[in-house]
């Protein structure tokens, strides 16, 4: 009962911040003392940031100028550049590992595509054309393939494609959504979440779709998983009703910590490349 009661909380609670998107700040958080540094405020939703390969710069996605779109600034809020603009949706960007180019998601009309496009917002491009949804892409760390979700044979899986969008092939089958797929450091394992078991858990897999494995077993919605920069530790958002946090899971042991402050609600966190902090989108009370 408590299981059910859980996910008509989020439900509700999801519903609504889509709906109203909901007022979101980027911060970043430090391991040493869980200090908690503003980067951005306002009262829009600014949302699913991602650190930069070299450190200098945040990505991500805000409907401050009335469409949702991509943008980059400083550590500090400083220097902010906008990169898509237009009235299609365009979020969940994430760098290619030598930060000179931009995967991202593409919505209009209903229906989501992923695009590419330069570090500086020039040259977008499609690359996957498909009444299903795509999105939630992520780059190898060499840059040759794409990992994404898409729901075009049903619900949602994990696929895998060339650069160029070429060579789609299916890495997970189940009855459930999978989604948020990520590479780890190394390019060896995939990072996901499934509601394969009947509630969202983080999993891993083999690069090839091979050995899946759930990390996570929990009555919490858990989702947006984010390797370390050493590829031992998964980063992760833990929904419960209205209130998320973020937490941590060592993928040889299984054991958690939580790295935000109690009280605040954030997700939708990222590792800095130094792995001492995580930039994350928290909601102000």
């Amino acid at each position: 009962m408590r299981f059910y009661l859980c996910l008509l909380l989020f439900s509700v609670f999801y519903t609504e911040a889509v709906s109203q998107r909901l007022p979101s700040e980027i911060a970043i958080i430090g391991f040493a003392d869980s200090t908690v540094i503003r980067v951005t405020s306002n009262t829009f939703a600014d949302e699913e940031p991602e650190w930069s390969p070299d450190g200098d710069k945040i990505l991500f996605d805000s409907n401050r100028n009335g469409s949702n779109d991509l943008y980059v600034l400083n550590l500090d809020g400083t220097g902010i550049s906008r990169l898509t603009s237009g009235p299609a949706k365009e979020d969940h960007g994430t760098w290619s590992q030598d930060g000179t180019r931009i995967l991202y998601q593409y919505e209009a009309g209903g229906n989501t595509d992923v695009f590419v496009m330069n570090a500086d917002g020039t040259e977008q491009t499609r690359l996957t054309d498909h009444p299903a949804r795509d999105g939630w892409p992520d780059w190898s760390p060499d840059g040759g393939m794409i990992v994404f979700s898409s729901n075009r044979e049903g619900n949602r899986e994990i696929y895998l494609m060339k650069k160029d969008g070429s060579g789609v092939s299916r890495l997970t089958i189940s009855e459930a959504d999978n989604t948020d797929p990520t590479y780890s450091p190394d390019g060896n394992w995939i990072a996901f979440n499934s509601e394969r078991d009947g509630n969202s858990e983080i999993y891993i897999m083999k690069s090839d779709g091979s050995f899946q494995t759930r990390l996570t077993q929990n009555m919490a919605y858990d989702e947006r998983p984010d390797w370390s920069p050493d590829g031992t530790e998964l980063l992760f958002t833990r929904r419960v009703g209205r209130d998320l946090s973020l937490w941590v899971v060592n993928i040889r042991t299984g054991d958690e910590r939580q790295i935000s402050p109690a009280g605040v609600s954030m997700g939708r966190a990222h590792w800095s490349p130094s792995g001492d902090r995580v930039v994350t989108q928290f909601f102000p009370r």
